[in-house]
């Protein structure tokens, strides 16, 4: 695990944290940016891969222990450390001639330099953007520009906090050693002073973000909504939220769609519903009748004697669903059977005909016991 990292803050955790609320923080991350969810993002790869890392100390009481004491924790430190008690080891104990110690002794330089040199990195914050587009966009997909007011690693400092120049006083915590000892029971050793990271001299902090290490800014962003989207879609945009304080991960930006309602169209999750309205001949002898979709016309085949409210389904016709890329909702047609106005008396002769040579009473069928 990067030593850089506090190992809380990639987990979203407080320090206080059980061994439920870590293992829960794990499941909610990991199922967030696994690289099955997240194909081809290498950034969101990144993050699980740090996750896993940060779940693997802070979940075995003996390593988060070490972690909490000391800062950071290394592979095979434990072992260095046995045989001189609980956490009682001196850099002695590691044999940094052979390639093992050696790569021990550049995490421990690693760890120590950047704690000189920044404060302890903070996640930046997720940040929300409320879109509305039209049905025929959320089945399409679309290409827009949106601003979003967001935190950048400030440019004065780096993102440090820090004003790069010194003051000509010496540190009031280290008195100018630029270190300071920390004991832990039987464990000692030299740090670098956080106060002035390490050199001995006071500092300031940067007077463009007031030491806060980010700057506000309003961006103009070019967006591609997937197609698919429905009302209260949240699309993930990774590390384009708010930047991290002192040198952490940025955050993500979710872009939430409200989707304006369409004059026939109903979706409901993939699936796309409308009113098919037919003639009374029509339903009684079957025919071939053109019908809406969200992909165009298409040519609808309705059985003879068609009843009203029956359903006819267009596979494959839906909309496309955001969580199965490349597959397609089905549309559902309610046939609604239009009775004929009688424009004249011979229309009204063919009728009484064809009631008498087709006696039915539909009551007696729907009301028999």
């Amino acid at each position: 695990m990067s030593t850089s990292e506090d190992l809380y803050i990639v987990l979203e955790i407080v320090r206080s944290a059980s061994t439920n609320d870590i293992k829960k923080a794990f499941r909610k991350l990991a199922r967030r940016y696994h690289p099955d969810i997240n194909p081809g993002d290498r950034s969101a790869e990144e993050r699980f891969k740090r996750i896993s890392e940060a779940y693997e100390v802070l979940s075995d009481p003996n390593k988060r222990e070490f972690y909490d004491a000391n800062g950071f924790y290394v592979e095979g430190v434990l072992q260095h450390s046995e045989a001189r008690g609980a956490f009682g080891f001196s850099f002695k104990s590691f044999n940094m001639t052979s390639s093992g110690g050696q790569q021990a002794g550049e995490l421990f330089a690693q760890f120590f330099n950047q704690q000189a040199n920044r404060r302890s990195p903070e996640r930046g914050n997720d940040l929300e953007y409320q879109m509305s587009i039209s049905f025929a966009e959320s089945i399409n997909g679309v290409k827009t520009r949106i601003s979003v007011q967001r935190r950048h690693s400030c440019p004065g400092c780096n993102g440090t906090g820090r004003d790069g120049g010194l003051q000509g006083s010496s540190c009031t915590v280290c008195s100018g050693n630029g270190h300071t000892v920390r004991l832990r029971g039987r464990l000692q050793f030299m740090v670098p002073c956080e106060q002035c990271g390490g050199t001995g001299r006071s500092t300031r902090e940067c007077e463009e973000c007031g030491g806060e290490s980010r700057v506000v800014r309003t961006d103009f962003m070019d967006m591609e909504i997937p197609a698919g989207v429905s009302v209260g879609s949240r699309v993930r945009y990774p590390s384009q939220g708010d930047a991290g304080r002192f040198g952490g991960p940025d955050g993500d930006l979710y872009v939430i769609t409200n989707v304006t309602p369409h004059p026939f169209f109903i979706r409901v999750g993939d699936n796309v519903q409308c009113v098919l309205p037919i003639t009374f001949t029509e339903a009684a002898l079957g025919a071939k009748v053109e019908a809406p979709t969200v992909e165009g016309p298409a040519v609808v085949r309705v059985p003879p004697g068609t009843q009203n409210g029956q359903i006819l389904r267009l596979r494959g016709k839906g909309a496309p669903s955001l969580m199965q890329p490349g597959l397609r909702g089905d549309q559902f047609l309610e046939v609604r059977i239009v009775v004929p106005r009688i424009a004249d008396e011979r229309s009204k002769e063919i009728l009484k005909e064809f009631a008498h040579l087709n006696p039915e009473d539909p009551r007696k069928e729907a009301w028999k016991a």
